[in-house]
């Protein structure tokens, strides 16, 4: 229960103070991570019913034991005494390789880049961003996750405790410094299979001194093409790449922007998130049109806005106007709803794909749950597209 006294008026509060404050929350912050995992120490990927695993591969119940029964795929593991059998993750994904006809990316083609952003925060940027990256690895995708963000909300939602269990040399600091030249280093394994991570903690802060520091010794430093440089030798071992950048236009995320091959901005339909917009794309190309070369040369396979938070009130539906007349196809024809099943999720440092089974109602799970895996396909659509059209 919170207490009901108010804090002195003429209380004093020194940055001392403020360190105790923090490291009183960190250590709650662990403890209550601790008992969400336990007894595990670190996340664990859901599992998937019989039928689950037939409906993510496209085939039918009969085909799906046809298939059991010839003993090339993964048999599953019987649940009590019936007969009903659940699949790991791993298992599951083996069955969507092995069934699901998806274009593979060809031979010599890299993984493409897409990087969630936005000015504001509150706008279920980082959920998106992650639950986007397991949908693809649920569509057969190999996909590594940069966190960019000195928060760490992506590295918690990916199994683990930024300044807990990542130390700098973890991030994209040694990168920043100079002190590597490739993120081969950063890439940390993570509980869901095919899913890999370049996490972030408090110490990425950091790099908003570090990068104008290098620029006032040395004019002609590239800073915004850093994170490019580093990450392009990774691209071949992936599908695609989700970068979260912090609800800021900083450096890191002017690096990601431009590090990138395609641009996703979450928007909750509301007066104020739209006029963020706005705001976001003309500073980002203000910026980017006064770097050398970026003006020429910078091309994106894609750009979209999609809709998050949305309700069907009056605001929204007029706030969904504007947006539809300010970006036209740019805004996907399908929104995420809003819901209390992100809420539920998150207060487990979850997304919807982590639970094996609906936490509440099973309508509002796949109201929520379906424009995401439409998210999905549409990002998948469109990095074939981009295999099918480039060199690289």
């Amino acid at each position: 229960m919170l207490s009901a006294r108010l804090p002195e008026v003429d209380q004093s509060v020194s940055i001392e103070t403020l360190l105790g404050v923090a490291a009183q929350a960190t250590d709650i912050l662990n403890q209550i991570r601790d008992a969400m995992l336990e007894p595990y120490p670190r996340k664990s990927a859901p599992t998937f019913t019989s039928s689950q695993v037939a409906s993510l591969c496209g085939i039918d119940k009969q085909r799906f034991q046809y298939l059991t029964t010839k003993g090339d795929l993964p048999a599953g593991t019987s649940k009590g005494a019936g007969r009903s059998k659940e699949f790991t993750l791993e298992e599951t994904l083996n069955w969507i390789r092995a069934t699901k006809e998806r274009p593979r990316r060809p031979e010599g083609k890299r993984g493409r880049i897409v990087t969630v952003a936005n000015f504001k925060g509150g706008v279920a940027k980082t959920t998106t961003a992650v639950s986007a990256a397991q949908a693809l690895t649920l569509l057969g995708r190999r996909v590594l996750v940069i966190d960019c963000d000195p928060q760490g909300t992506t590295t918690q939602l990916c199994g683990w405790a930024p300044d807990a269990e990542i130390s700098d040399d973890q991030t994209l600091l040694p990168l920043i410094y100079g002190d590597r030249e490739t993120l081969h280093y950063a890439v940390q394994e993570t509980y869901w299979h095919n899913l890999d991570l370049i996490p972030a903690s408090s110490s990425l802060f950091d790099a908003e001194f570090e990068i104008p520091a290098k620029v006032l010794n040395d004019s002609t430093f590239e800073f915004w093409e850093i994170v490019r440089r580093g990450l392009m030798p990774l691209t071949d071992e992936y599908d695609a790449v989700i970068i979260d950048t912090p609800p800021a236009l900083s450096y890191l995320t002017i690096n990601a922007l431009l590090a990138s091959d395609a641009i996703l901005l979450p928007c909750p339909p509301e007066a104020l998130d739209f006029a963020s917009s706005t705001q976001f794309w003309h500073l980002f190309a203000d910026i980017a049109k006064k770097l050398p070369g970026v003006l020429e040369q910078k091309r994106f396979d894609f750009v979209n806005v999609i809709l998050t938070k949305a309700k069907s009130d009056d605001v929204s539906r007029v706030v969904r106007g504007w947006l539809q007349k300010a970006y036209g196809d740019r805004v996907l024809p399908f929104e995420i709803p809003e819901s209390t099943v992100p809420k539920g999720a998150s207060a487990q440092l979850s997304t919807v794909y982590d639970l094996s089974k609906p936490d509440g109602s099973t309508a509002a799970y796949n109201r929520f749950k379906e424009p995401l895996d439409r998210l999905a396909e549409h990002l998948d659509a469109q990095f074939v597209r981009a295999w099918n059209q480039t060199e690289a």
